[in-house]
């Protein structure tokens, strides 16, 4: 594979313009639009593309962004903003069940 080179030889460097999205209340994706969260969500989670693409999903923005999420003995794990940070590309984040 070659890659791709500006014209003064420095690699070709992509800027993502990825958010948080939340699909049917309990996975979190980082991706750039909504519909990009659901096709990944409907790819990971195995459903029929056809009838999953209504699934539910807004934007995460505000505070919930910045709430520090736990396990189950209240030890820190991140934030939404961190994972986001992390992302390569459109990904699963987080879920709550």
């Amino acid at each position: 594979m070659n890659e791709q080179l500006t014209l003064d030889g420095e690699p070709v460097i992509k800027r993502l313009n990825l958010k948080v999205f939340c699909v049917e209340e309990h996975d979190y994706y980082a991706a750039e639009t909504a519909e990009q969260a659901i096709a990944f969500h409907v790819e990971m989670v195995g459903g029929d593309p056809e009838v999953e693409s209504d699934c539910d999903c807004e934007e995460v923005t505000g505070e919930l962004l910045d709430k520090q999420w736990v396990d189950e003995d209240k030890a820190p794990l991140g934030t939404l903003r961190e994972w986001l940070a992390e992302a390569k590309g459109v990904e699963w984040l987080t879920g709550t069940e």
